[in-house]
């Protein structure tokens, strides 16, 4: 058993930036992961990744519901955006012996806690990665807003998978994905019919071909 029946269809997961306002599982680019602490502390069981990020892709974690405020008249709830880098899937493989001996359990499945199993994205994720759900950061909504930082959103049925993923790993509960509601509420009201669509998006966006 694989992607479709633990995790969704590669086709499932990119799409590009088309909301007027903000969604947990929104990509970035040029996000700061310097304040991480990376020498002080060491993985003893090989399974967590500890090197060094400076400036990587980052994938919000923030609950889009906990954002929703911006739907008023661009105003925000709060100004604080968790993200978590994502990086290539070979270089904390190779960093993370424990990851090492299961890339194939995670292609496949996706069942390694504390990561998020992300296929390439043309032009942007060159190869398979993951989003390192154990190391989140916090910057200000300016930042991904000044410059436009947004260059893909997640489909509806990989934003769910990230539910479900980040309740395994913060919560430690195992959440069965049809028990949550694949889109959120009053979603197609923010579906924008211009370009950009919000003022998190610009010139660096993809274009990302649909399944």
């Amino acid at each position: 058993m694989g992607p479709g029946e633990h995790r969704p269809h590669d086709e499932e997961y990119w799409t590009a930036p088309w909301s007027t306002a903000l969604f947990a599982g929104d990509l970035f680019e040029a996000i700061p992961f310097g304040d991480q602490p990376t020498t002080l502390y060491r993985a003893d069981d090989g399974k967590h990744f500890v090197g060094e990020v400076g400036f990587a892709y980052g994938l919000l974690t923030t609950p889009t519901c906990d954002m929703a405020e911006q739907r008023g008249e661009g105003a925000t709830a709060h100004p604080f955006r968790v993200l978590v880098p994502v990086l290539p899937l070979a270089a904390v493989a190779e960093r993370a012996g424990a990851v090492a001996d299961s890339v194939k359990l995670l292609r496949s499945r996706d069942t390694l806690h504390p990561y998020m199993y992300l296929p390439p994205l043309p032009g942007v994720l060159e190869e398979e990665s993951v989003a390192c759900l154990f190391r989140p950061s916090l910057v200000s909504d300016e930042l991904l807003a000044e410059p436009p930082r947004r260059v893909a959103q997640l489909q509806p049925e990989a934003r769910r998978h990230l539910k479900v993923k980040l309740a395994a790993y913060w919560g430690r509960v195992a959440v069965d994905p049809k028990e949550l509601p694949l889109q959120e509420r009053d979603e197609e009201e923010l579906r924008a019919a211009d370009w950009p669509p919000s003022r998190y998006d610009g010139g660096g966006a993809v274009t990302v071909k649909r399944g």
